[in-house]
């Protein structure tokens, strides 16, 4: 009765996310989209004023709101994670900078948030945009191909 005995599986060992293997990555092209937004955050400033720059970045907020839970959902490596959240917060912290002083702005207000910084809703597009290139960058290194917003 040799076909009913049953081999001993070996318990199965606790298996830590690998940094995955390096796969052609190129910043540079990043870069030259995160200019364009940028450029084009600005030109609609200077013609359109804060609400069309608060309804452009908001956009791209929620492009990487939707990012972010792709990649605490799917990817394994705890930096690629961890680095997602902080690119969130601190693109969703200057998104209210600019939708709070913005409109303050817009009505002849003081800016409530940081007053004693004058220019820190204009800046705002800046990092906003900071945080949608960084979760590029995640994804190109380390997450499959193509999830997600992809840049060309």
């Amino acid at each position: 009765m040799w076909f009913l005995m049953t081999e001993e599986q070996p318990e199965e060992e606790r298996r830590e996310p690998t940094i995955p293997a390096g796969k052609p990555f190129n910043p540079l092209a990043t870069y030259v989209v995160y200019t364009g937004l940028v450029l084009i955050s600005y030109i609609l400033f200077w013609l359109f004023y804060y609400p069309a720059l608060i309804a452009f970045t908001m956009f791209f907020v929620i492009i990487l709101i939707r990012d972010t839970q792709h990649v605490l959902k799917t990817y394994e490596l705890s930096f690629a994670r961890k680095a997602a959240v902080v690119n969130l917060c601190y693109s969703v912290t200057f998104f209210i900078i600019l939708v709070v002083n913005g409109i303050a702005i817009t009505r002849g207000l003081t800016p409530p948030i940081l007053p004693e910084v004058r220019d820190l809703a204009s800046w705002s597009p800046m990092f906003i945009l900071g945080g949608l290139f960084g979760m590029a960058n995640i994804k190109r290194m380390y997450g499959p191909r193509r999830t997600g917003f992809q840049y060309p």
